[in-house]
């Protein structure tokens, strides 16, 4: 009896074992089934995925460029190489940056499903990005929505802005005037402001019998009304220093005069000063303390204009703090087109970097715009609301309370 019973225990361990290890196998194929499933499933994908080749363009023929001259996308898209294969990016992701044509050909696109194209070789204003650009995507940066606007450029907002000076104002290049290139197009830029380019090529701040212009200092006041602007810069001295016998107290007078008459006009009036920057007359000499025919040097002529802005409360911007490196004698083949005295494209574009953060820098600090009235009555309207809110709640709370009394 004994026997039986402990026989028919061994037995039914025996199936629990078999019924275990049958599980466990089951269990098994079922994990490497998955597996397999999703492995297979992967190649299927990627292929959905894989973008069609594209074929390069070729290159046909090829255009000298002078001056690289600035633009800014409008449209369209920039490419990496000029294959036209691979994009670096589109006007969304590079429509605020500066690019510089630096060359220009003729691409066949046949391969690619269209005709003959002319494209430009771009580089951005910082010299890290390079491309090539359809030629009708570009448009200069005197046209079109190119927003750069520096921080607190709202500073400006309303604010005309007149520029009174020489060609380095106009924007002359010691060859052509770069028109919409010069430094005030970018101060329109760079202040998201309106700009009236008042340079004139060849002005004097003082106007003698033998040198006179009429875009002198004295005659651009006269003729202007300044109740139509809220904000000037003067940037005159250079031609006077090179081309006349001026004195240094002519000079200061003359500059003393007409921001009187600017102030009289416009006591509001927001003024800044520029002076002159380094020349290259002779051999590549630098003039900064080479005495001219006035009797006086580069430097010489900037500290007597700071006197005379200093006199009358106005910033002036002096390249020799605000910007040393700007010109120097190891750049100056580059950064002057002419090698002598008069920017470059890409020059101006610095220069005028340089005046918009001067301006913002030095904006009279009683005149700038208050942007905190907005979130003030915000904050009230939302005390209001919190306190009108609270009233409600306490009143329901009392009427739920009286309510609670009566039963």
């Amino acid at each position: 009896m004994r026997k039986s019973v402990m026989l028919i225990a061994s037995l039914a361990i025996t199936l629990v074992a078999a019924g275990a290890t049958t599980t466990s196998a089951k269990a098994k194929v079922t994990t490497k089934t998955t597996t397999q499933t999703s492995s297979k499933k992967s190649p299927t994908t990627d292929k959905t995925k894989a973008k069609p080749e594209v074929k390069p363009a070729q290159i046909v023929q090829t255009y000298d460029v002078d001056q690289p001259l600035p633009y800014h996308l409008k449209a369209g898209y920039v490419y990496t190489s000029s294959t036209l294969q691979k994009q670096l990016g589109n006007v969304k992701t590079l429509g605020t940056t500066t690019w510089y044509v630096t060359g220009a050909a003729k691409i066949d696109r046949t391969a690619q499903g269209s005709g003959y194209s002319k494209f430009y070789q771009v580089k951005s204003g910082n010299g890290a990005q390079t491309g090539w650009v359809w030629n009708g995507n570009l448009q200069p940066i005197s046209e079109g929505t190119f927003n750069i606007a520096m921080k607190n450029s709202d500073y400006f907002n309303k604010q005309n802005v007149i520029s009174m000076g020489d060609s380095i104002t106009r924007g002359y290049d010691g060859y052509e005037t770069l028109d919409g290139l010069g430094y005030p197009t970018w101060l329109s830029r760079y202040l998201n402001t309106n700009v009236n380019n008042a340079g004139y090529n060849g002005a004097y701040l003082v106007s003698t019998e033998d040198a006179f212009t009429t875009g002198d200092l004295t005659a651009t006041v006269n003729a202007t009304n300044f109740k139509n602007y809220g904000v000037a810069t003067i940037a005159y001295g250079t031609n006077d220093y090179g081309h006349t016998d001026s004195t240094l107290e002519a000079i200061q007078d003359t500059l003393a005069q007409n921001i009187q008459k600017m102030q009289s006009q416009n006591k509001n009036l927001i003024i800044y000063g520029i002076l002159p920057l380094t020349r290259y007359d002779k051999y590549g000499a630098n003039s900064d303390e080479v005495i001219a025919q006035g009797g006086y040097s580069i430097n010489q002529l900037r500290d007597a204009e700071a006197e005379v802005y200093k006199r009358y409360n106005i910033p002036y911007l002096d390249w020799r703090s605000v910007d040393p490196n700007l010109i120097t004698d190891s750049n100056y083949k580059s950064r002057l087109w002419d090698e002598r005295l008069h920017p470059s494209a890409k020059t101006y574009q610095l220069m005028g970097r340089d005046v918009a953060k001067f301006m913002i820098d030095n904006f009279p600090k009683d005149r700038i715009p208050k942007k905190t009235t907005t979130k003030s009555k915000t904050s009230t309207t939302k005390k209001t609301t919190t306190k009108k809110t609270a009233a409600k709640s306490n009143t329901k709370t009392a009427a739920t309370v009286t309510k609670s009394s009566k039963k």
